[in-house]
């Protein structure tokens, strides 16, 4: 696996992190208070988190969320 660097703030070729940044701002980062304390505020990045991963349907995946769609990829391995 080669690591590749790409040009930031770029969609046309880094559209799923500029996505997932974008959820994650308007979702966590923008909805909280100054006096959020650290471990509120790790709390709140499980949510998001979890809601990203296991409830939010994603275009990409053929409206799947990722859980569902690693299943499905898991299923397709040969079985030893």
């Amino acid at each position: 696996v080669k690591h590749c660097r790409i040009k930031p703030y770029r969609p046309q070729t880094n559209g799923k992190i500029e996505r997932f940044w974008k959820i994650l701002n308007y979702e966590c980062i923008l909805c909280q208070r100054k006096t959020l304390t650290k471990k509120e505020l790790i709390a709140e990045l499980d949510g998001v988190m979890y809601r990203y991963n296991y409830q939010i349907r994603h275009g990409a995946k053929n409206y799947q969320t990722p859980l569902e769609k690693l299943q499905y990829v898991a299923n397709l391995l040969p079985k030893p």
